[in-house]
C-alpha cells in the first residue's frame, strides 16, 4: 500500500469514527449519506494540509518527533478550514454535507493526527534499518577469517589511532583474534573510551588489553611505549583524513600523517616490532591535495625504512569506506531525516567505496601476507558516483530523489578529484593470496632523495600556518605530472 492511499485511508477512518463518537456511534441526524458526501470536501482539505506542511514527504524511516509540529499545523490548518466554511463562507443547512459541526472536525482532527503518526511510527518499527552494506551495490569481499585469526592469535598487537572509526574496527576484528595483548593508542581520550569499553567489557584486568592516551608522534613516549609493549604488529591508523580540512590546515597534514608516521616507523623498527602496517588512501595515487600528498609521503617514509630488513614495513591503499566519521553517508542520512536537500558536489564526481568491517578485514589479511617494502592495494570493485549514493539513500529511505528529497549540487570542494583511481590493473599490481588484495608496482626513491625529501619536509613543517598546498606538491613533481 503506498503512503498516499494510506494517508487517505487515515483521513477516511478518522473522519467516520468523529461521527460515531459524535452521535453515541448511532445513526447522524442526516443519515450517512450526507455524512460520506461531506467527506470530500474534508478529503480535499484534508490533503491541503498534508501538502502544505509537507507531511507527505515524512516516510516511516525519517520521522521522528521533531516532526510533530508539521503535522499538528497540518491538522490545525484542516481544521481551522472547516470551522470557517461553517460559520463564515456557509452558514446555514444549505451546504450541511460541506460543514460538519465544529464537534467533529475537531475531533476528527484530533483523531487524524494520532493515526498518521501511528501509522509511521508503527511501520518504522516493522522497517529493516538501512545497512551500509546496502549502499555498496555488490557483495561485501569474504575476508579469510580463518587466516587472520592464525595470524594475530597469540600475538602482541598495538593499534594506532584506535578510537576512528578504521582502527576501532581493526581493534575489535584483532581482539576477536585472541591476541595475546592489544595496545589501543589514541590522542583523543573520549575516542579511546568509546573503543575500549566495550572491548573490556567482562574482561578480567589481566593487562590483555592496554588503553594508551597519546600522540604516535610524540617520539620520546613512543619509544618507551614499544619497548615495553615489543608488538609483533603495529597497524597504523592514526592520520588525518578529511581531505578540505586538510587544504585548510596543510601544515598538520604533513606535521602528522607524513613526519609523524616516519618518527613511529623508526621507533618501531629500534624496538623490533615485526610488521608495520601504514593505513593509506587511494588519493596518494597522483595526489591533488595536502591529505594525498602527506599519505604518499608517508609512503615513501615508511618503504625506505623496509629496505634495512628487520622490521617488516608495507602499506595498505583503499578508497572511501562508507559510514566512517569522515563518510558522506552519515551527512546524507541527516540531510535527509531533515527533509533535504541533500548536498552533492559534482554529479559526474565517483568514488570506490568498502564497508568499514570489510576494509579492515583485509588490512589484517594483507598484514599477514607483509615480507616488507610492499603497498598493498585493495581491489574496490566499480566505482560509484556519489550522486547514485545519494539516491539510493533516498530510495532505501522509502522517498523519491529530486521529487520528495531534492538534490543540490554544491561544486567540488578544494583537494577532490573528479575521480579517484586504485592502480590495481595487470600492469601495476600483483597478486596475493587473496583475490582482492594485490600488491601495487610502485617505484620507491633512493634512500638518498628520500633522506632528502625526509629533511626537506621538516624544514617546511616549520613554516607552520604560512604553508600552502601548492608549496607541499612542489616536493613531488613527477607524480603530479604522471596524473
Amino acid at each position: 500500500m503506498t503512503r498516499a492511499l494510506a494517508d487517505s485511508l487515515i483521513l477516511l477512518a478518522a473522519y467516520l469514527a468523529a461521527f460515531l463518537l459524535r452521535f453515541d456511534f448511532g445513526t447522524p441526524t442526516w443519515g450517512w449519506g450526507p455524512v460520506l458526501c461531506g467527506f470530500l470536501p474534508a478529503f480535499a482539505l484534508g490533503w491541503a494540509g498534508l501538502l502544505l506542511f509537507r507531511c507527505h514527504r515524512l516516510s516511516p524511516r525519517t520521522i521522528s518527533l521533531r516532526n510533530l509540529p508539521r503535522f499538528a499545523g497540518a491538522v490545525g490548518f484542516t481544521v481551522a478550514c472547516q470551522l470557517l466554511l461553517r460559520y463564515a463562507i456557509l452558514p446555514g443547512d444549505a451546504f450541511i454535507v460541506a460543514r460538519p459541526p465544529a464537534s467533529v472536525a475537531i475531533m476528527a482532527g484530533v483523531l487524524a493526527l494520532a493515526g498518521l503518526l501511528a501509522a509511521r511510527y508503527v511501520r518504522r518499527l516493522q522497517l529493516r534499518p538501512i545497512e551500509v552494506a546496502d549502499l555498496l551495490g555488490r557483495g561485501e569481499s569474504e575476508v579469510g577469517t580463518q587466516a587472520v585469526r592464525e595470524g594475530f592469535r597469540g600475538k602482541v598487537v598495538l593499534v594506532t589511532g584506535a578510537g576512528g572509526s578504521i582502527g576501532g574496527e581493526l581493534a575489535r576484528q584483532v581482539w576477536a583474534a585472541k591476541p595475546k595483548r592489544l595496545v589501543l593508542v589514541e590522542l583523543s581520550e573520549a575516542a579511546l573510551y568509546q573503543i575500549h569499553t566495550p572491548l573490556a567489557d567482562g574482561e578480567s584486568e589481566d593487562g590483555r588489553l592496554v588503553p594508551v592516551v597519546a600522540d604516535c608522534g610524540d617520539r620520546a613516549l613512543m619509544r618507551e611505549l614499544l619497548a615495553r609493549e615489543r608488538p609483533d604488529f603495529l597497524l597504523h591508523a592514526a592520520a588525518y583524513k578529511h581531505v578540505p580540512m586538510m587544504e585548510r590546515n596543510p601544515v598538520e597534514a604533513l606535521r602528522n600523517n607524513a613526519l609523524a608516521t616516519r618518527t613511529l616507523a623508526e621507533e618501531a623498527r629500534a624496538a623490533g616490532v615485526g610488521t608495520f602496517v601504514l593505513i593509506s588512501t587511494d588519493k596518494a595515487i597522483h595526489p591533488v591535495s595536502a591529505l594525498g600528498l602527506s599519505k604518499r609521503l608517508a609512503e615513501i617514509f615508511v618503504r625506505d625504512l623496509a629496505a634495512e630488513g628487520g622490521t617488516r614495513f608495507c602499506a595498505v591503499r583503499f578508497g572511501n569506506v562508507l559510514g566512517s566519521s569522515g563518510s558522506v553517508v552519515p551527512r546524507f542520512r541527516e540531510q535527509i531525516a531533515k527533509g533535504g536537500p541533500v548536498t552533492v558536489t559534482d554529479p559526474r564526481m565517483e568514488r570506490y567505496f568498502m564497508t568499514i568491517a570489510e576494509a579492515s578485514g583485509l588490512v589484517l589479511q594483507a598484514a599477514t601476507f607483509a615480507k616488507g617494502g610492499e603497498i598493498f592495494v585493495l581491489d574496490m570493485g566499480k566505482p560509484m558516483t556519489i550522486l547514485s549514493l545519494a539516491e539510493t539513500m533516498i530510495r532505501l529511505s522509502g522517498l523519491r530523489p529530486g521529487k520528495d528529497i531534492p538534490i543540490v549540487f554544491t561544486g567540488a570542494r578544494p583537494g577532490e578529484k573528479l575521480i579517484e583511481e586504485l592502480g590495481v590493473s595487470a600492469a601495476q599490481a600483483e597478486r596475493t593470496g587473496h583475490a582482492r588484495i594485490f600488491v601495487g608496482r610502485i617505484p620507491q626513491l633512493p634512500h638518498p632523495e628520500a633522506e632528502a625529501l625526509l629533511r626537506r619536509c621538516a624544514a617546511l613543517s616549520q613554516r607552520g600556518l604560512a604553508l600552502d598546498t601548492q608549496t607541499l606538491l612542489t616536493l613531488l613533481p613527477e607524480e603530479r605530472q604522471e596524473a
